[in-house]
């Protein structure tokens, strides 16, 4: 067994950190050195400018390697110190002088422990038991304020006489950490003797606490420290808090002069009175002077003869502008002129902040009814002629040119004076000095007719001319829209049309909704708003159907069926369907309510959700449309889609169905028709291009076609002239993207109706998805560019009835859980000299490229150099030569197998490297392990005879590469999924694991991925689960979209 002394402790640690952990063994600064056999480890003490502890574990000693720690910084910042040489060269010396096994108690940790746990306890807590009675310090707190009217708070404490705190900061300090603080020679507070009542002490740790924050923000924060340090300065967050605990203690207010005692505080009223006469021909308003009052600006609050107000939010303006006349004599004399604006306007602004006591001659003599506005409308000459006028009582008043009898006073609504003017200028009405005028342009007009008047009418009587009623329709027309289904083309017929408006007319206003405009001038003058709700939704209704003007005849307009749930999602205005159309709703929104028999010669039974599936083929199917089936992986795609086809081809039919399939699967398809629907004739076109021809030529009468992918790109020519009854495309995600060889073929075929099967329809990328449809139901989508600018939520409208999602969490609550969960490894030494050696290099290179030339230009070169830090973590020999060193990841799997194995256990092991597969290959031989081995060049029948074998019990272990083997296999005789390294996208990881955990699986699968520690393996996995979103808005919950690497990515993976 391995031991410290037969380590080289020198070739370890730099040549400083080792000189001077000899020079502290040497000079015997190493002490306590204890080995705890239980655990494994070393422990020792080093006394240097501070007693350090270090730790030192042999738990992998046997493997060449021990753990260290220790508490100085120097550890913290390099990973290493001197310290730990010291421990080591003692333990060396101790193993080798054969004293290992007589070892001291580690008294020093434990005398550290008692003594740090030991401070927390008070005095009182420890004699809790005996009753001690301590002295109690009484705590009187003065208030004051600075020059600027900052509130500050003073405190004088002691036992039997008060002594000021003449440092207010230590002595908080003291009292928090229960240490003693000086006042006198004669006086110091001893924690052990003296306490505070708890209602004194939840004060002071309030103080405290705001003389930490002033430490703290220093000069960032309310005021900063007071230069007199017997003061705490109060911030304004705090003072209403703080004043109600302090009114309740021994606690005074002092100015320069006075000294109040007793301090209240009130809530509700202000300590004001005004006072308002008449005197001869004038008012005047009298006061209490305002010279005894403090208003405090910054805290909004206010002090008079020891009582502190908290005005309310409207009351505070008020006292901001009193404060101006604050020294000044409260008596104002108020001219006749402006008599009426002082009792309109001053005296309710007073009135929020106290009493108004007026004279009662004065009061009798006021007008006090309320405003009655009045506004004559006309049209006159090509302009908008008007006339306001406000009415009090008996008393009328031009609002331009004020009032004429200034013996009358009135007290006025001003604030509805003004947001009545405020209006009249909105509408750009111009005053001639006799009347109000406005140019009846239509802009203009619309504006004031449409989004002036019906406010203004709310504050007014309107009088109106006959001729100004003719500028609007006051009851406006309500548009309506219908839908007709042709059968026989399969096409809509949508009409529109308004309540009250000639059908000439009609075309005319739905064209000017589709130009955006504001307004429709009818033929008879009247302005038509078109910006109600009504026309907004048929507005956004030509918009998302892409209806153009040329497209209207009529006031009609036609489109496909396809449109049809989307349609309905946006008619807002009054509906009118025929039975066909809503018969065609009912399909698209309801398939699993449609009744269609299950063909009897499908040798299975169905589950409820798969039959629903088939109601879905078969809805969509009755109006020729495609779609997408998008269930989770193994919930039998494969089977609604055979009971789907062996229904049309029952009868007659117009060709063959052809199902296009991923190379690897083609004899996967032949399988389960031969098993499912073994009546159907299928032909199978593989081999070489003759062969394949011959086979196209002899099963014209077939019921079914398999071809896969890339046959099917080179033999397009031969489909040229054939039409399909249906197309099916298998794990559709092959043709997402749209620009490709295989996109292109595959949209050249002719069928009746397109369906594709995909339990992951965006991978990638939102636009896969509409390189689908682009094959399934053309003309669903805009054009590529016009689809990149729709938002989830739109797309999920125009796809929603084409795409069926479920999830087996949600359908099949009797399949066995999944557990998830992450293994963290730890590079080797060597790993990590390499490991670091090339970050450092990768890192370099992204920041001279994104300096330089910028991201995409070396996109390929930066993701070389990440995809090179992933193989360090799984293996490094996986391109470094003669690499001979270990692999952290690799000991942790086969650890893992061995465990598995142990319990039973049977599993599936993803990788997507093939030169990884070699090493574990290697690793699995070793060890004596039998396995199966499924990669890209492994053929479609070996991959199906592997299957059926490895389910059937043979082999613990399947071999997998991820590319390869994420899909068409049905591998449930394992019950663990491992993947060894990280993909990019989720989702081709949850395609992997779904192998296992589908259909069919009786047992828990515990799926495991494995992740080197403080690797880009890491900020892989945390990158995966950020960007890992269900996209809810586009399909049913359980898919994820992972945008491709960005700019900011990257520089997040290698921490730029």
């Amino acid at each position: 067994m391995k031991s410290i002394k037969d380590i080289d402790i020198q070739k370890l640690f730099p040549s400083a950190f080792y000189k001077r952990g000899l020079t502290y063994y040497k000079n015997d600064q190493v002490k306590d050195v204890v080995f705890d056999r239980n655990h494994n480890v070393w422990t020792a003490t080093v006394q240097g400018s501070e007693d350090y502890f270090v730790e030192i574990g042999l738990t992998d000693m046997e493997k060449g390697s021990i753990d260290t720690f220790c508490d100085c910084p120097a550890f913290e910042t390099f990973g290493s110190c001197k310290h730990i040489v010291a421990s080591l060269i003692a333990i060396s010396t101790l193993e080798n002088n054969g004293d290992a096994s007589i070892r001291q108690p580690n008294f020093y940790r434990s005398s550290r422990f008692i003594e740090a746990m030991s401070n927390i306890l008070t005095p009182l807590d420890a004699v809790e038991e005996e009753n001690y009675s301590s002295s109690e310090m009484s705590v009187e707190y003065i208030g004051s304020w600075t020059y600027d009217r900052r509130l500050q708070l003073e405190i004088k404490t002691g036992e039997q006489h008060r002594y000021v705190v003449r440092n207010v900061a230590s002595f908080l300090d003291a009292v928090q950490d229960q240490e003693p603080f000086s006042f006198t020679k004669k006086f110091t507070y001893e924690p052990s003797i003296h306490s505070f009542l708890e209602a004194d002490m939840e004060i002071l740790r309030i103080l405290h606490d705001l003389c930490k924050n002033e430490e703290l923000y220093d000069s960032y924060t309310f005021g900063g420290r007071s230069t007199d340090r017997r003061y705490v300065t109060i911030p304004p967050y705090v003072v209403k808090d703080l004043l109600f605990k302090l009114v309740d203690r021994n606690f005074y207010i002092v100015d320069n002069v006075t000294q109040y005692k007793d301090i209240q505080l009130q809530e509700n009223e202000l300590p004001f009175q005004f006072y308002i006469t008449k005197q001869d021909e004038h008012v005047v308003l009298s006061m209490s002077e305002l010279k005894e009052t403090i208003f405090f600006p910054l805290y909004n609050i206010l002090f008079q003869q020891g009582v502190f107000y908290f005005p309310t939010y409207e009351q505070i303006p008020v006292l901001q502008q009193m404060e101006k006349f604050r020294f000044e004599d409260m008596n104002f004399d108020v001219p006749k002129e402006q008599t009426d604006t002082f009792l309109s306007e001053v005296i309710p602004s007073l009135q929020r902040i106290g009493d108004i006591d007026m004279d009662d001659h004065l009061s009798e003599e006021l007008i006090k009814a309320p405003l009655q506005a009045k506004c004559y409308l006309e049209l006159r000459d090509g302009l908008i002629i008007g006339k306001l006028e406000y009415q009090y009582g008996s008393h009328r008043i031009d609002p331009f040119q004020g009032k004429k009898d200034h013996q009358v006073m009135i007290i006025r609504d001003v604030p509805q004076e003004k947001l009545i003017m405020k209006y009249i200028e909105d509408a750009n009405f111009r005053y001639n000095g006799k009347e109000l005028y406005m140019d009846a342009e239509e802009e203009d007009l619309y504006h004031f007719l449409y989004h002036v008047l019906p406010y203004l009418d709310n504050y007014v009587e309107l009088f109106l001319s006959s001729e100004f009623r003719g500028l609007f329709i006051e009851n406006e027309p309500e548009p309506y829209t219908s839908v007709r289904m042709e059968g026989q083309s399969n096409l809509l017929e949508i009409g529109f049309n308004i309540d009250g408006i000639n059908d000439n007319e009609v075309n005319k206003i739905l064209q000017a909704v589709i130009e955006r405009k504001r307004f429709f001038r009818l033929q008879s003058g009247q302005m038509m708003n078109l910006e109600t709700e009504e026309f907004s939704s048929m507005q956004r209704l030509f918009d998302d159907m892409r209806i153009s003007k040329e497209e209207l005849l009529d006031g009609k307009v036609q489109m496909p069926a396809y449109r049809g749930s989307q349609l309905d999602d946006l008619i807002e205005t009054k509906k009118h369907y025929d039975p066909h159309f809503r018969d065609l709703l009912s399909h698209l929104h309801s398939p699993e309510e449609q009744v269609y028999e299950i063909p009897e010669n499908v040798q299975a039974n169905l589950r409820s959700y798969q039959k629903v599936g088939y109601q879905w083929f078969k809805s969509l199917s009755q109006y020729h449309l495609g779609g997408i089936l998008a269930d989770d992986m193994g919930l039998g795609k494969t089977l609604q889609s055979i009971t789907y086809l062996v229904s049309e081809s029952n009868g007659e039919t117009i060709g063959p169905h052809l199902i296009v399939v991923p190379s690897s699967v083609v004899y996967n398809w032949k399988n389960e028709l031969e098993k499912f629907a073994p009546h159907l004739q299928v032909a199978v076109l593989t081999g070489n291009p003759i062969e394949r021809h011959q086979v196209m030529s002899e099963s014209t009468n077939k019921d079914i076609w398999i071809t896969s992918y890339a046959t099917l790109r080179q033999d397009i020519e031969f489909y040229q002239e054939i039409t399909f009854q249906t197309l099916l495309l298998d794990e559709a995600q092959y043709i997402k993207n749209y620009q490709t060889k295989t996109s292109r073929a595959i949209r050249q075929i002719k069928a009746t109706r397109r369906f594709a099967l995909s339990g992951t329809p965006i991978e990638n990328s939102i636009e896969e998805l509409w390189s689908i449809f682009q094959v399934v139901l053309p003309g669903l989508m805009p054009d590529q560019r016009s689809f990149k600018q729709l938002e989830p939520k739109k797309i999920a409208a125009i796809t929603r009835p084409f795409i069926l999602r479920r999830l087996k969490q949600d359908v099949l609550k009797e399949l066995p859980e999944k557990i998830e969960s992450v293994h963290v490894s730890e590079l080797t030494r060597e790993q990590k000299d390499l490991y670091v050696g090339y970050l450092r290099q990768v890192q370099q290179e992204a920041v001279q490229s994104f300096k330089e030339n910028g991201f995409q230009q070396n996109r390929m070169k930066i993701l070389a150099g990440l995809t090179r830090l992933r193989q360090i973590c799984c293996h490094p020999s996986m391109f470094i030569e003669n690499y001979e060193g270990a692999s952290g990841k690799l000991e942790q799997l086969m650890e893992t197998i061995k465990t598995a194995l142990d319990n039973g256990k049977r599993m599936l092991i993803f990788s997507q490297f093939t030169s990884m597969h070699e090493i574990i290959q290697e690793r699995l031989k070793k060890e004596g392990y039998g396995y199966f081995y499924l990669h890209g060049q492994t053929s479609s029948k070996e991959r199906v005879e592997m299957s059926e074998r490895f389910n059937h019990g043979e082999n613990d272990i399947f071999l997998i590469s991820l590319k390869a083997g994420g899909t068409g296999l049905n591998l449930t005789g394992a019950d663990t999924v491992i993947l060894f390294d990280l993909w990019w996208n989720p989702a081709v990881e949850d395609q992997a694991t779904g192998r296992a955990h589908r259909f069919g699986q009786k047992k828990v699968v515990q799926v495991i991925r494995l992740v080197t520690e403080g690797t880009i393996e890491e900020k892989i996995y945390d990158l995966q689960q950020r960007k890992r979103e269900l996209i809810d808005q586009v399909i049913q919950p359980g898919e994820t979209m992972l945008s491709s690497l960005n700019e900011d990515d990257i520089k997040e993976l290698l921490s730029l």
